[in-house]
């Protein structure tokens, strides 16, 4: 390969499509969401334990009878449990999705990437420094047009 498609290359990798810098800001919305969704579930959660307590000591001190509070107590524990496991999936999304790199993420990448290429020799060296940012390009060749599709790591 020449260097021609080497500058093509190196132009399309630093001029990230606006697309994906969009979807990549949406997903950072979306995370945030969800991390403000399990504060609002744990603060349920933790309402629900207290109830659960409270309806302990209102059976414990006879305020109540058993069968209202056996009844009480499954309607809670139910509760309770839904919360629980849409706090572990709710997490479990957080954890996966922690790691999605932000658009400041990209722009410092990019950074970094111009540096290391502007300093190789070597078509070798070339294709170090892009394993560095990008993940895989994907091509589509029609006659003697090739339109790429950047994977950032």
């Amino acid at each position: 390969m020449d260097d021609d498609f080497y500058n093509a290359l190196f132009e399309r990798i630093i001029h990230v499509d606006p697309n994906i810098l969009r979807e990549i800001e949406l997903h950072g919305n979306r995370f945030n969401n969800t991390k403000a969704i399990i504060q609002v579930k744990e603060q349920e959660l933790m309402k629900h334990k207290r109830a659960m307590e409270k309806l302990h000591e209102s059976y414990e001190e006879d305020i109540i009878i058993k069968q209202v509070y056996v009844e009480r107590k499954e309607v809670r524990s139910k509760m309770i449990q839904k919360l629980e496991e849409e706090l572990r999936d709710l997490r479990k999304v957080v954890t996966d999705e922690s790691e999605f790199p932000t658009v400041d993420d990209i722009h410092q990448r990019i950074g970094k990437f111009k540096g290391k290429w502007s300093s190789v020799a070597t078509p070798e060296d070339q294709n170090k420094a892009l394993k560095t940012l990008v993940d895989r390009i994907i091509y589509n060749r029609e006659d003697n047009r090739i339109e790429l599709t950047v994977c950032y790591k």
